[in-house]
């Protein structure tokens, strides 16, 4: 009898789940709840993304893969995001791609 209960019960918790994810809204991953007042060394920030919302934020993501909500409004919030900002500007040009290869013009003597 308990291992029928247990089929049962691991059979609804998978019907459950399937369920869910069908015809329903999936929210996003990236919802901040709470906004760090701690501030973070720049050299440790990767990237950023700024999050509109019931709780507007920029959300940090570090060079390790975290993801951390801070304050848009906060002074070091503003400094860190220019700086990552001046930082992706300064990358790119140095990673500018090139065109491709121009033919070489060559001379060529004609026979007389």
């Amino acid at each position: 009898m308990r291992p029928l209960l247990l089929a049962l019960l691991g059979v609804c918790c998978l019907v459950a789940r399937t369920v869910e994810g069908v015809g329903s809204e999936v929210l996003d991953q990236r919802i901040c709840v709470s906004l760090t007042t701690r501030r973070l060394p720049v050299n440790k920030i990767k990237t950023y993304t700024i999050k509109e919302g019931p709780m507007r934020a920029v959300i940090f993501i570090t060079k390790r893969g975290f993801k951390v909500c801070a304050d848009p409004q906060a002074d070091w919030v503003k400094k860190v995001v220019q700086t990552v900002d001046k930082s992706r500007r300064v990358n790119m040009n140095q990673t500018k791609p090139t065109g491709a290869q121009q033919p070489t013009r060559t001379a060529v003597t004609q026979a007389r």
